[in-house]
């Protein structure tokens, strides 16, 4: 019975594979080949294939979703060379951008490319606490995790930096992904390989920014730091712990040990390997694993577009407030901008920009932009425009400083209560329920946060005082 099963299934996947190698086009499949030897070498031939490894960070974007069709096809057409293959980990870090939106699009590749049940993948959900195995049900049951840690975090990160982008969206989600990273890998056998789909300089100027900050926080690079990216995440991983003790946040629940030997991971870079990302937009693979992209709509889920379009918002809410101009004038230059940043770039990132620079050029048009992004803050992070507008203010740090104008410009009717508003920030022993509750909502941030801002200094982006200035100082993107 076992036999035929098995049989059965090994039909089933050639079947699959025939299928999605019907939507490859010939320099596609010139390109799929390259990969099968890539990885065929990496792993040191035909009679070692079944035992190696390779683990594929699933982000719920596009460039995931065509990768994850490129690798899928390489282990399907492996199996029919040989009676093994390679072991696919694929594994969705819980962060709070995979929503349960994100999640149903995973859902639906892995449903095309066949992956449930087939023992040879294995379908990773990684968060701070637990590793499980996704099936086909857990979408449907998919619940938000709790964001009153992480709405913390950006909003204590974007007060001492006035709504730096890269310093309270990004930086907190760089590094605590480091960990998540780590337990994908530490789950069940080895990994032997990483697929990284950016160019080769991305993951060498990442290690060499970590390396750096490290230094600067004063962690001693001894023999375990050697130049590779599994020590840099560990550094990171290090850093994640740092950032948030600096932000008086809770200590992690699973603090991670950095001195661990693990052997090094080997990675396998496939941005030469397949079809360049200008081609992927219009690739009936991506349109075979993933459904017509509708280029019309706003896609926020998609994590490139997200990036660009939350900083535009950001510059269109701090138009308004800190240059009396429209918001639109504010997200309009913004992504003019970025798009002559990017003219040169013909990656799938630098198209996006060129076309949301192009889709979103009327007041009419960004204002829609603008409910659409407020709603994903709110949605991923609790994050509504009136606290964003109170982190561009930043009017609690360096004892409370900012918080006569920020009443003026924003809540005159509170200016006869600023010398008590202060005094609540200045002790835990004042408490005025109206006003502390009124600070509260206001700011999104509970009292002992608010309190911890008021002796915090605003960040100096020129020093390395403070574990955000160096991360931005030595950040290769930030400029």
């Amino acid at each position: 019975m076992s036999n035929f099963h098995e049989q059965a299934m090994r039909f089933v996947y050639q079947q699959v594979l025939h299928r999605l190698l019907g939507f490859f086009s010939r320099p596609e499949r010139i390109a799929l080949q390259l990969l099968i030897q890539r990885l065929l070498v990496a792993a040191g031939g035909l009679e070692r294939i079944g035992s190696y490894r390779v683990m594929l960070i699933h982000e719920g974007g596009k460039e995931c979703a065509y990768t994850l069709a490129f690798l899928r096809a390489a282990q399907l057409s492996i199996a029919g060379r040989t009676p093994e293959t390679f072991v696919l980990r694929i594994a969705v870090l819980r962060q709070p951008r995979v929503t349960a939106a994100v999640m149903e699009r995973i859902q639906t590749q892995c449903n095309e490319l066949f992956v449930y049940d087939d023992p040879r993948v294995e379908l990773l959900l990684v968060d701070e606490t637990q590793i499980r195995r996704l099936d086909k049900h857990i979408p449907v049951a998919f619940e938000r995790l709790p964001s009153s840690i992480n709405r913390t975090q950006i909003l204590m990160s974007g007060h001492l930096t006035q709504g730096d982008v890269r310093a309270t969206f990004f930086y907190p989600d760089l590094l605590s992904r480091a960990k998540l990273y780590r337990r994908a890998c530490e789950w069940g056998d080895n990994v032997d390989a990483l697929i990284d789909r950016r160019p080769p300089k991305y993951l060498e100027q990442y290690s060499e920014w970590m390396r750096r900050v490290a230094t600067k926080q004063g962690h001693t690079l001894n023999s375990l730091y050697e130049q590779g990216f599994e020590s840099a995440v560990k550094l990171c991983s290090k850093l994640d712990d740092d950032l948030k003790q600096s932000l008086a946040l809770p200590a992690p629940l699973n603090r991670l040990d950095i001195s661990s030997t693990q052997t090094e991971i080997n990675i396998i870079n496939v941005s030469d390997c397949i079809a360049s990302e200008e081609d992927m937009l219009h690739s009936q693979v991506l349109m075979f694993v993933e459904g017509v992209w509708n280029i019309n709509a706003v896609d926020v889920a998609e994590p490139q577009a997200a990036v660009v379009l939350v900083a535009a918002h950001v510059q269109g809410v701090r138009g308004v407030c800190q240059q009396g101009v429209e918001y639109h004038v504010g997200v309009h230059d913004f992504l003019r901008r970025t798009s002559i940043e990017y003219q040169t770039n013909e990656r799938f990132k630098g198209q996006l920009i060129k076309y949301l620079s192009r889709k979103f050029n009327t007041p009419k048009r960004i204002e829609k932009l603008r409910q659409c992004i407020s709603h994903y803050l709110l949605e991923l992070h609790s994050v509504t425009d009136e606290h964003l507008v109170c982190v561009l203010y930043s009017p609690f740090v360096d004892q409370a400083r900012g918080l006569e104008r920020f009443l003026q410009q924003c809540y005159p009717e509170k200016l006869s209560a600023y010398v008590e508003l202060r005094q609540i920030l200045m002790s835990d022993n004042v408490l005025s329920e109206p006003y502390s509750t009124w600070l509260e909502s206001v700011s999104g941030l509970a009292l002992p946060s608010l309190r911890a801002l008021f002796n915090m200094t605003l960040t100096d982006f020129k020093s390395n005082k403070s574990l955000i200035a160096t991360l931005w100082m030595h950040d290769p993107y930030s400029q």
